[in-house]
């Protein structure tokens, strides 16, 4: 299991980027197989690979826990993100990182970082930064004393 930060190349993802001031527009995780679980406009969704539906030369990169999950935590993390796949996308998430207004709490949606680190914290007890999911942008998460850069990629 590895958290993909995407360096989005679209108008949204630039917006993003230069609202939270930061590198990084998008979030996923990416599983040992190489496909990618993210909340992506319309819906959470299960993708083959970094690049479907990203701008061709985005750059991605890749981080790993710093201390490996177990066969088991890494299980139930792919499983719990599995169960997410049709949850519909967040948009009022986006707004947020515009008017920097609180969130309601809604699981029944997701925003890419927010479902990134709740399933961290809730799902296998690895708090990626100390706030509620929510509060934390994509760019936030390479933050985390919990994961550390392990190489880049660029879609295809």
């Amino acid at each position: 299991m590895r958290i993909a930060l995407y360096k989005g190349k679209s108008w949204i993802s630039k917006a993003i980027r230069w609202q939270t001031r930061m590198d990084y527009s998008h979030a996923a995780f990416v599983l040992a197989d190489g496909s990618v679980i993210e909340a992506w406009q319309p819906c959470v969704r299960h993708v083959a690979n970094l690049s479907i539906q990203h701008t061709p030369g985005t750059v991605v990169d890749l981080f790993a826990f710093c201390r490996p999950l177990s066969g088991e935590q890494e299980a139930m993390l792919a499983a719990w993100a599995v169960k997410q796949c049709g949850i519909n996308y967040d948009y009022r998430s986006i707004l947020r990182f515009v008017t920097r207004k609180a969130s309601d709490g809604d699981r029944a949606k997701w925003f890419c970082s927010e479902m990134v680190s709740f399933g961290c914290e809730d799902v296998i007890g690895r708090a990626l930064l100390h706030t509620e999911p929510w509060r934390i942008a994509p760019g936030h998460i390479a933050w985390s004393t919990e994961l550390f850069h392990e190489s880049t990629t660029t879609t295809q």
